[in-house]
């Protein structure tokens, strides 16, 4: 019947027809006698026939139709069960077809997250493009690198490289607020010296408030143990919070304090203020300061801009740190922000451990060397030479420091590495490389690299450069770029510089071509190109002796998903993920490069 397209139409006259049109069931217990049963050649023996309607509510969804060779073969009882097994059979249909459909929306929804992600990407790298033209080159102008100008030129400048730079600002933070919203924003955790942070992020702020009465104050002890936290992220949220207070606070003062307080008999806090003499915040707006997009005054005249996405994202990474945010305000007397960060307790160590020193390496040869080493300095060493056992045997014994051999089988020692950093048991615990010749390279390469997010800045790469370059060795540098601007602003950055002689190359292809005529001492490489991308030709540096000790630096306007993260890794590339950087930051990664190199 189904090969031959079987129907009957809601309505017709049969009984499976009037079934479905009436919703009541339709029994016929002898076919012979009744018009509405329509004969069936491949049921020729049909004496009896039921119809029992499909029912979601007063919905039909279809008939069950029963038929038997027996005249009088259903009695009200059995109509009776067979509807019961109808309603139960409809309510099955109807289950599978909604999570059918169910189904089918997730897969579309994932779709849409995944075309979401992507639009984001592309369009940071869009977004960031045409910026790093307007902030870099505006930026050079402004230093004279291209000649002197008047008065009212740096006052025009100025206007412009601000405004690129708002426009940066606001670019990041709504990528921000998507990863964040998405479960896709990754943290990086590390010990950090709090003090030397609010120092860094407060001669930042001094530009927010140079053009006002405002005094910028810290009240931070010195002796302030350190924290567990991703560094980039506490000077967002410390930036986002004083800038808050900067834009409302005409005279008067910004004062950050830390504070330390108990939270229980066992566990403390970092408490961070951020202190404002400010106009204040009445209680019925504080409490949509912390949710996206929200603002005190979202008037068309309001005298302050922005999205109102700072508090929201700042709310968010104080959260994924384990601590929470607010807000203290009267109005008329100022207001006070704060947010807390775990205190992590120090793990105690036997005190055997004190002078223990656990050595990883499946060579024994080389522990019998370190104990011979180690043994005159009052120092005990612990042999592990199965790596996998490496973590918990560190757990268990807390060894004064570890020293690390990186060419293990079945488990190399940079997994191991990762391991014990992200064990809070041991990532406290110093460790020391100790690897074979042919592991410099690789060691060299994990160094040697940083990752820089175009905008730039001319300080970006100067000081990218001379923390490569101590000595002065390096002078010719290979700047690899598919934007012909891009390329014309690096090779001004660094022609000003005076020191450095710039090699450009327009695209991938050209780059090779150059690198494989001309070995250069450093290169500049953009990691998105169309002809050939900078993954590629980082695969290609490492393949060739002759050239995996290149120190590279990847200036890229895009946002690097989690497998061209992975991608990067196997290429030996360290990535410090950073907005918009300093010239020092710049030069100061390839000086450090350099220096392992010459080491």
């Amino acid at each position: 019947m189904k090969q031959n397209r079987h129907a009957l139409p809601v309505g017709s006259k049969s009984v499976v027809g009037q079934a479905a049109e009436s919703g009541t069931p339709v029994v016929i217990n002898d076919v012979t006698l009744s018009p509405t049963h329509q004969h069936n050649p491949l049921l020729p023996e049909t004496r009896a026939e039921a119809a029992i309607p499909l029912r979601i509510g007063s919905r039909v969804i279809g008939v069950l139709d029963i038929q038997s060779t027996n005249p009088n073969a259903f009695t009200e009882d059995d109509t009776s069960i067979l509807q019961s097994l109808a309603d139960q059979v409809a309510v099955g249909i109807d289950n599978a077809r909604s999570y059918e459909l169910a189904q089918q929306a997730v897969e579309e929804l994932r779709k849409v997250d995944r075309l979401k992600s992507q639009f984001l990407a592309n369009m940071s790298h869009e977004l960031r493009t045409p910026l790093n033209s307007i902030i870099g080159f505006s930026r050079v102008i402004l230093k004279g690198i291209d000649g002197p100008i008047s008065e009212l030129q740096q006052q025009d400048l100025t206007a412009i490289y601000n405004s690129g730079q708002h426009l940066l600002g606001l670019i990041n933070d709504i990528l921000d607020l998507s990863k964040i919203e998405a479960g896709k924003m990754e943290m990086a955790f590390d010990d950090i010296n709090l003090a030397d942070t609010i120092k860094s992020v407060m001669s930042t702020a001094i530009g927010l408030v140079k053009d006002k009465s405002v005094e910028l104050r810290q009240e931070v002890p010195p002796d302030l143990p350190p924290v567990r936290a991703d560094p980039m992220r506490i000077r967002q949220i410390l930036l986002n919070l004083i800038s808050n207070a900067a834009k409302f606070t005409d005279e008067g003062s910004i004062t950050v304090r830390v504070e330390i307080q108990k939270v229980s008999e066992t566990a403390s806090e970092f408490l961070v203020k951020v202190i404002d003499t400010g106009p204040g915040i009445a209680p019925e707006d504080q409490a949509k300061l912390f949710q996206p997009f929200s603002q005190v005054d979202d008037s068309p005249t309001r005298k302050t801009g922005g999205t109102g996405l700072g508090l929201s994202i700042s709310n968010a990474l104080v959260q994924m740190h384990g601590g929470r945010i607010g807000v203290e305000s009267e109005v008329g007397t100022g207001s006070t922000f704060f947010f807390t960060l775990p205190l992590q307790k120090p793990q105690p160590r036997s005190a055997e451990g004190d002078r223990v020193i656990l050595s990883i390496d499946d060579d024994p040869t080389n522990i019998a060397l370190y104990e011979r080493y180690l043994a005159n300095q009052g120092y005990q060493v612990v042999a592990v030479t199965e790596p996998t056992k490496a973590v918990q045997k560190a757990a268990e014994i807390k060894p004064f420091a570890i020293t690390l051999d990186i060419m293990m089988p079945g488990m190399d020692g940079w997994q191991v590495l990762n391991e014990l950093k992200a064990n809070p048991e041991t990532h406290d615990i110093p460790v020391i490389v100790c690897s074979i010749l042919e592991e410099e390279n690789k060691g060299f390469s994990l160094g040697a690299t940083d990752y820089l997010v175009k905008p730039i800045l001319e300080e970006d790469l100067l000081q990218a450069i001379n923390r490569l370059n101590p000595d002065g060795s390096i002078r010719e540098v290979l700047v690899i770029d598919d934007s012909a601007d891009d390329l014309r602003m690096i090779s001004k950055m660094l022609s000003a510089d005076g020191r450095f002689k710039p090699v450009l190359a327009q695209g991938g292809k050209a780059g090779w071509e150059t690198l494989s005529k001309n070995t250069p001492q450093a290169i500049i490489l953009d990691l998105f190109m169309p002809d050939m991308n900078g993954f590629t030709i980082l695969e290609k540096l490492q393949s060739a002796p002759e050239l995996r000790n290149i120190p590279v630096i990847i200036v890229s306007g895009g946002e690097l998903s989690s497998a061209q993260h992975e991608q990067l890794a196997e290429y030996g590339q360290r990535l410090i993920q950073k907005g918009s950087l300093s010239e020092k930051d710049l030069l100061a990664s390839l000086e450090k490069a350099l220096k392992r190199l010459s080491a």
